[in-house]
């Protein structure tokens, strides 16, 4: 985001407050608030992904694949679950890492006309390397802000909100 365009978040709850105060409650100042951190920590991520010559969809494929249990290795339906991704996107990707080496596709054993995606042994040791890099990243920037009690603390505040509506 252009940092010229960019209004800061206080600045935005309180126009909101003075110009629209019917919408103005805790609420409305909480989502503010988490959707101008998610656009910090996303436009983060995506500095440190460059570093890695990653698109975003890159580093969450190998991401998935990397939390996956050994050998990381899924079908591709179970990659794009929980990515807005089509199987042409996907597959789009899939060669993409492939052409560098970081996943190969080898024979699902539980289903003979499909294949499983897996990260090959340099791929494990670059998606864990990128996911430390983003990451930490990400944590430091949070750490500019709050200690280290406050970002636990916040992120356990957010988790009867994730539970109950992430459905």
């Amino acid at each position: 985001m252009n940092s010229r365009c960019r209004t800061h978040c206080e600045d935005l709850i309180r126009r909101t407050a003075d110009s629209f105060p019917e919408i103005d409650s805790p609420g409305m100042r909480l989502i503010t608030r988490i959707f101008r951190l998610r656009d910090l920590i996303f436009e983060n991520a995506q500095r440190e992904m460059a570093r890695f010559d990653l698109s975003t969809t890159e580093f969450s494929v190998l991401s998935t694949l990397r939390k996956s249990p050994v050998p990381h290795a899924l079908r591709p339906a179970d990659i794009c679950k929980g990515m807005l991704l089509t199987s042409g996107g996907l597959t789009k990707v899939l060669k993409a890492l492939e052409g560098r080496g970081l996943v190969d596709r080898a024979d699902d054993p539980t289903d003979g006309r499909g294949c499983l995606i897996r990260l090959t042994p340099p791929g494990v040791a670059f998606a864990e390397q990128a996911m430390r890099a983003v990451i930490g990243s990400d944590v430091d920037l949070l750490l500019r802000a709050a200690d280290a009690d406050s970002v636990a603390a916040a992120a356990e505040a957010l988790r009867p909100f994730t539970e109950a509506l992430d459905r």
